[in-house]
């Protein structure tokens, strides 16, 4: 399944520490026009059309999309409709959020869109996530948590991200029971912050750290994995090391070039979110180019060669390469400074495997 990452904003209500979108400063607040909106549904539709066994996943993001308005997802349900006829049924619609803004009128908009799931992220620890014109964290609280059971009342599906930063590592366990207690039908990821700035030093964490933190939780998702079967990177991570069968989030897959890309309010195409945050792999604009002509880019070889120079060169005679495949390209060239680069995670990632995930789990994988 193709993966289409959508920032039709990249303007936000909260002020989260650790945003990527701020890597180069707080830069627009630009929408994306409505002739570029429609214009991607026309591209989209000529993409299906010429690839009838595909299939495409349209993720929302931001910035904070529900910026936009009910109307502006109606808008884009009536683009849908008119020129996505006859391959309504390969498009798939969710949407990541920071919940507060949402209404029940948004609720109605997604349905008409065809959404029926919502990602989001919460902090647990004090003082990470706030919103902006000097509003409290017990507003983002409120508002989030009044989300929250507004999205269970009506049914959506929803999964959440646990950013785990400096401030996460004093108490772990506390943190893995309320995050699986707040979305116990839902999923939960645990990921590493990443941080630019000086002045959110106090945030940032080593490779090492986080491995220590998914080794005080582990134990824990373990011996109630039945009740919590979806956690990460733990589930993916077990799937992988069970089988050969390949069922990973994008950054561990190794195979991001011929799934992913992204469009910004401006109507340019880039790799994918990241990537488009820090200015990297530019594939022209949807005036320009079509969906087809996005995969095709040259730009994008490196990144399908990648895999061959990771496993001939840093990454040869890993026995955990299945489960990682170097890691995600643009973590590689934040360690580096290459997308040919190994990730920063790799080390900490293999003594979390053989020091806590084995002895834990009782596998003897060779």
């Amino acid at each position: 399944m193709a993966t289409l990452i959508l920032k039709p904003t990249e303007a936000c209500n909260a002020a989260c520490a650790y945003c990527e979108v701020d890597r180069k400063g707080w830069r627009t607040t630009k929408i994306m026009p409505a002739a570029i909106l429609e214009r991607l549904f026309e591209r989209i539709n000529e993409f299906l059309e010429e690839r009838p066994d595909e299939r495409l996943e349209i993720v929302w993001h931001g910035g904070e999309p529900l910026l936009l308005g009910p109307d502006y997802f109606e808008k884009a349900c009536a683009f849908q409709q008119e020129h996505c006829a006859a391959t309504r049924g390969r498009i798939r619609h969710t949407i990541q959020t920071n919940l507060t803004l949402l209404t029940p009128a948004f609720i109605a908009a997604f349905r008409q869109l065809g959404m029926n799931s919502v990602g989001t992220s919460y902090d647990p620890v004090a003082g990470v996530r706030l919103l902006k014109k000097g509003e409290s964290g017990a507003a983002y609280n409120r508002r989030f948590m009044e989300a929250v059971t507004l999205i269970e009342r009506e049914g959506f599906r929803w999964g959440v991200i646990c950013v785990v930063t400096k401030l996460s590592l004093e108490r772990p366990l506390d943190i893995f029971h309320f995050m699986t207690n707040l979305a116990p039908d839902g999923g939960v990821m645990f990921n590493p912050v990443n941080v630019e700035k000086p002045e959110h030093d106090h945030l940032k964490i080593s490779a090492e750290e986080f491995a220590a933190f998914l080794g005080a939780i582990f134990p824990a998702w373990w011996q109630h994995r039945a009740r919590y079967p979806r956690v990460e990177p733990f589930r993916s991570l077990i799937g992988s090391l069970l089988s050969e069968r390949q069922n990973y989030y994008c950054n561990d897959a190794g195979n991001c070039a011929n799934t992913h890309f992204n469009l910004g309010p401006e109507g340019r195409w880039s790799h994918c979110g990241r990537s488009a945050d820090w200015g990297l792999l530019d594939y022209g604009t949807i005036a320009e180019r079509s969906i087809s002509e996005v995969f095709s880019n040259a730009a994008r070889d490196g990144l399908r060669r990648r895999n061959e120079v990771l496993s001939n060169g840093e990454c040869r005679g890993c026995r955990w390469w299945r489960v990682c495949h170097g890691g995600c390209p643009l973590d590689g060239h934040m360690n580096t400074g290459s997308l040919m680069g190994q990730t920063g995670w790799c080390r900490a990632r293999r003594d979390f495997i053989e020091r806590t995930v084995l002895p834990v789990t009782g596998m003897t994988l060779q």
